[in-house]
């Protein structure tokens, strides 16, 4: 089933609720935008994120289908969004891919130790649970970090587009 990851953890080690005042099916289209755009995107820099200053950020990210996950491309993209605009799903699973490059020269780039999330976002009326289990890595960039960069884009989708941001309620990390 598109959406759902089937071995999802039972346990997770940070969850972001927040809030929202567009239809589910909108806001799950542009979570995945959002995932799909900074996959898209790379050599990402965040200077005032001490533990990844001195790196060059990349992000993948997959959509669960049953027991696998499905790169997110131009092509799964499209396919998730026509089948979340005839019907809006209760969960979103995705497996996150965060790569860091030291620094350098593009010739000199060198990769270091990836980190691997599985990403669940459930939804309720007018909130959504947004879950983080930490799979393997270092853990470079913190969990609230990166929530923090995939809640900003999806804000930045909404924006866009003249919709409301969303309003993050609670935190709760590891």
């Amino acid at each position: 089933m598109l959406g759902r990851y089937e071995n999802f953890p039972e346990m997770y080690h940070g969850v972001i609720r927040f809030h929202h005042q567009t239809s589910e099916k909108k806001l799950q289209e542009f979570i995945i935008k959002a995932l799909h755009d900074l996959g898209q995107e790379g050599g990402f820099d965040f200077p005032t994120i001490h533990a990844v200053s001195d790196c060059e950020v990349e992000f993948d990210f997959g959509i669960a289908d049953g027991a696998i996950f499905n790169y997110l491309d131009r092509e799964t993209l499209t396919t998730s969004v026509k089948t979340i605009s005839e019907y809006a799903l209760p969960v979103l699973d995705f497996l996150g891919v965060v790569r860091y490059y030291k620094k350098g020269s593009t010739r000199d780039r060198r990769p270091l130790k990836f980190d691997y999330y599985f990403l669940r976002f459930l939804f309720h009326d007018g909130s959504v649970d947004f879950q983080i289990f930490h799979e393997r890595g270092t853990r470079r960039l913190s969990m609230e970090d990166l929530s923090a960069i995939i809640i900003k884009r999806v804000d930045r989708e909404l924006s866009e587009v003249g919709l409301p941001k969303v309003t993050v309620e609670e935190t709760r990390t590891l």
